[in-house]
């Protein structure tokens, strides 16, 4: 879509990728997006020389990302989103951070099992939250704030939790108001995976969000992304001993959305 304007389809690829994700490098391009990793480099090389991107070391990985003294990087951020809203839904869905590498050797079904579990344990003792809200396009206001409130869990089956939320949340003019929120985690042993859906409209209208299956021993992330009315949600959630962090990403027409929430 964007290759006449870019020059070539690999450098289009590079910038949706980072669009969505905020960060990557060159053999994790090469392996999502089933890319040769020489052209990748050169695509690359060409965007820091022109100071689209530039790139740090973690370790011996060297991470790209956009550079936030660009100074056209909001209109391109702009540009970006419009194309990628426009994308068919299984491309939008190859450029999902989500599809991430499987660990070395991948993991067994009992050990997805075991992961599952353990999730499942952590969600039923869920009794508070705290979430971190950012929209990435500087011109629109959006869920910009924070929040932090109580987690009610009511578990309707041995499979199903329902979580009630309330509390406030602060925008960013720091004014307050109050929120609240019900979800509901279904757990699927069977398919090993757990799904996630919002109950604005009550208990038999859920808006479905995704499904989160095992990607490694501490964390599930979304199997696809999930269209909704023009937006795309995709989402992931860790596990460690202090909380449950649930990642989420929402990119639309008129939404290119962050959010973590923070479950104890």
């Amino acid at each position: 879509m964007l290759s006449a304007l870019c020059g070539s389809k690999t450098v289009q690829k590079i910038l949706f990728f980072l669009f969505v994700n905020g960060k990557c490098y060159g053999t994790q391009l090469h392996r999502l997006l089933k890319t040769p990793l020489t052209p990748i480099q050169k695509a690359l090389f060409r965007l820091e020389k022109g100071g689209v991107i530039l790139s740090d070391y973690e370790g011996k990985t060297r991470l790209y990302q956009f550079n936030p003294a660009y100074p056209l990087l909001e209109e391109l951020e702009q540009l970006l989103k419009k194309a990628y809203t426009l994308l068919p839904s299984q491309d939008k869905k190859s450029y999902s951070f989500l599809k991430l590498e499987k660990p070395q050797g991948g993991l067994h079904f009992s050990d997805n099992t075991g992961v599952l579990l353990k999730f499942w344990e952590r969600l039923s003792r869920v009794k508070q939250l705290k979430f971190h809200a950012r929209t990435k396009s500087k011109e629109e206001g959006g869920w910009n704030g924070r929040g932090k409130g109580e987690v009610v869990v009511i578990r309707d089956k041995e499979e199903v939790l329902i979580f009630h939320e309330k509390g406030t949340w602060q925008g960013k003019s720091g004014k307050e108001m109050n929120f609240s929120n019900v979800f509901r985690w279904t757990l699927d042993s069977i398919s090993a995976m757990i799904s996630l859906e919002h109950l604005r409209h009550g208990l038999h209208q859920p808006v479905f969000l995704f499904h989160l299956s095992p990607s490694g021993r501490h964390a599930l992330s979304s199997v696809d992304s999930h269209l909704c009315e023009g937006d795309t949600y995709f989402g992931k959630i860790f596990c460690d001993q202090q909380c449950l962090r649930l990642h989420w990403r929402v990119i639309g027409p008129k939404k290119n959305e962050e959010i973590d929430y923070y479950y104890t």
